[in-house]
């Protein structure tokens, strides 16, 4: 078994007592409401209380940081629990699991390959090992369909760019963005000034009669069917793979009308 620190034996220990808890919260005698939960019956409490802890991060409320991971941490304890019980996976190998792809997507740490400096080069690493490791090389096709329309259009933009197509095109004048950073602005005033960007189109798009997160929700699928079409058009080659013509040439087709 690989030497591992004092503090790394110390957080097992300690999530093996909340595994052995939760384990006997579920089992006959322990609490009923704990027992008869499900994968299902848990997903809009395991949604909050990732929300709950983003709003922590927010507030930088260490104290709340703590409470809230404690809290998804529970979480995970109930949801191997409930698939210990059924025999498909446990505690355990879902930590193994998680650890080896760490290990496996950071070779330059772990397997002695070259040193990665740059931030960057580690994602275009991870994504191109997760694609090999897959067998998927889709780029869009794991984006969780419930997503806020927000967050979905924000990843699918940054997938499209990283993927190298060519996003957007043309803009004309009536689309063209009207936010740029400003010279000798914090990034806390660049921020909320994109804030208020943001409340004022979305004002004057429900003054309009639309909703905006239906709105948004609707680009961004377009968007993400639009690269899904790409790489069917690619092939059996990633978007990110193909050279730059090739690139171009499979992106113009995705737009082009039936």
């Amino acid at each position: 078994m690989e030497e591992i620190s004092e503090y790394a034996a110390k957080a097992g220990e300690a999530f093996g007592r909340l595994i052995a808890t939760v384990e006997q919260l579920r089992d006959p005698g322990g609490c009923p409401w704990d027992a008869e939960q499900t994968h299902v019956s848990l997903r809009q409490h395991t949604l909050e209380e990732m929300y709950e802890l983003l709003d922590a991060v927010d507030s930088e409320d260490a104290d709340g940081i703590e409470e809230e991971l404690g809290d998804l941490m529970t979480h995970v304890a109930f949801h191997t629990d409930i698939a210990r019980r059924t025999g498909d996976f446990d505690a355990a190998s879902t930590a193994d699991r998680v650890r080896q792809k760490l290990i496996d997507r950071h070779p330059h740490v772990f397997a002695g390959a070259e040193q990665i400096t740059d931030p960057d080069e580690v994602i275009d690493q991870w994504e191109r090992l997760k694609r090999t490791e897959s067998g998927k090389k889709s780029a869009v096709a794991s984006l969780p369909a419930s997503l806020p329309a927000l967050a979905l259009a924000g990843s699918v933009q940054r997938r499209t760019i990283k993927a190298g197509l060519k996003w957007p095109e043309a803009v004309d004048s009536e689309q063209k963005a009207v936010f740029e950073t400003r010279q000798g602005e914090t990034p806390e005033e660049s921020e909320q000034r994109a804030a208020e960007l943001l409340m004022q189109v979305s004002r004057e798009i429900r003054q309009a009669g639309i909703d905006p997160e239906i709105a948004l929700r609707t680009a961004a699928i377009q968007l993400r069917n639009r690269v899904l079409k790409a790489e069917s058009i690619a092939g059996e080659t990633a978007l990110a793979d193909l050279n730059e013509e090739e690139r171009a040439r499979a992106w113009k087709e995705s737009g082009s009308s039936e």
